[in-house]
């Protein structure tokens, strides 16, 4: 007799619980955070909550449908347009969730017949979408462009036909390194590979009007896809897809996330457009100067710094990364603790999110907090 499900379930935790692996929602967080991915500060905006609330009282608190079937909503449209004019791309195209967008995408650009070529430690949502297209997949190492021309190489020698699509994160959300992305256009550019850039991390953060890390590599035409999220720089909820108008109109018409996913609430997007519009203004200059003040101020003193905003205090075990997070949470400071299968085995760490909204006294904060945890 098959086991019941509360069983097996049970046997699941335990096994979690042994790794150090088992999570539980928070029901309380501490008051100074640098858990989240608000780099610019923008989500609690005056101006940006006032563009939603405006929303609300014109279009209703949801978007009643799939867009095909809802019909027009001004919200949608105005962000798109303005998202493709900051990504200077032709078309833009809006997905209820960051993760729901590669889930359509990917398997919307290639199949059975074709290959993904994947970093390896990229984000959860980029592996399920090339799982969900039956293509095969191959992994490859990040900024390794020796290790992804032969692979490039293989996959056209064993498969000429097929086609090939590159996806790799410009910012990595977990290690916090950019990409080599002008080595990598080189690879694909010189198979005929189709790449899809993952800019969430690095939209509003990098480039011109913080258009990302395509744009500051001056490398936008070379992208095939520009993937972004609104739920990040952009103070809001919700993905993106920005590209030439055909690739655009391909997706609408068959990327299923978006098919048969409701649409996004008129008042992400109106919230969205309006930190936009601040993003690529001078007070979004500003902001960026703000925040690359604060990554000098940490990375000084760190003993592992990043460029970017994303950094990383290693632990020697799951369970002490979770007793170094607590410890942190006692004295007012949040922090996110990642461990597998977020992250590769026996690569733990505490991650850190910095933003234009952290005073120097709250980065002080933190660090005399990570070294008290080094002394420990």
């Amino acid at each position: 007799m098959a086991a019941s499900l509360t069983a097996l379930l049970e046997e699941r935790k335990v096994s979690r619980s042994a790794r150090g692996s088992q999570r539980s929602l928070p029901t309380e967080a501490a008051p100074l955070s640098f858990a989240d991915n608000d780099y610019l500060g923008l989500a609690r905006e005056p101006r940006v909550a006032e563009a939603a609330v405006r929303a609300i009282r014109e279009s209703g608190t949801g978007a009643r449908a799939a867009r095909h079937l809802a019909g027009p909503c001004p919200e949608h449209t105005r962000l798109e347009k303005g998202l493709a004019e900051w990504k200077g791309t032709e078309a833009a195209l809006v997905f209820a969730s960051g993760y729901q967008t590669p889930l359509g995408v990917i398997p919307s650009l290639v199949g059975v017949k074709d290959t993904v070529l994947l970093e390896r430690n990229a984000h959860a949502c980029l592996f399920d979408g090339a799982r969900l297209s039956g293509a095969r997949l191959r992994l490859f190492a990040r900024n390794d462009a020796a290790s992804l021309m032969e692979m490039l190489t293989s996959c056209r020698r064993l498969n000429p036909e097929g086609k090939m699509l590159v996806v790799a994160e410009s910012l990595h959300s977990m290690d916090g390194d950019f990409l080599d992305l002008r080595s990598l256009v080189t690879c694909k550019n010189h198979f005929g590979a189709w790449l899809l850039l993952d800019e969430a991390h690095a939209g509003g953060v990098t480039g011109p009007e913080g258009a990302g890390w395509a744009a500051e590599q001056g490398c936008v035409a070379e992208v095939d896809v520009q993937m972004g999220t609104l739920g990040k720089s952009l103070g809001s909820a919700g993905g993106f897809v920005a590209a030439r108008a055909p690739v655009i109109d391909h997706f609408l018409n068959e990327a299923r996330t978006f098919l048969f996913g409701t649409a996004p609430a008129p008042a992400a997007m109106a919230a969205a457009g309006q930190a936009l519009q601040i993003i690529r203004s001078a007070e979004g200059a500003s902001l960026r100067r703000k925040l690359q003040e604060n990554i000098q101020l940490f990375s000084a003193e760190s003993p592992e710094p990043k460029p970017g905003p994303i950094q990383t205090h290693r632990c020697p075990s799951n369970d002490r990364t979770v007793r170094s997070r607590d410890f942190l949470r006692a004295t007012g400071i949040e922090v996110a603790a990642i461990r597998p299968p977020t992250v590769p085995a026996s690569t733990a760490r505490l991650r850190i999110s910095l933003s234009a909204r952290h005073s120097a006294p709250d980065i002080r904060r933190l660090l005399d907090g990570l070294a008290r945890l080094r002394d420990a």
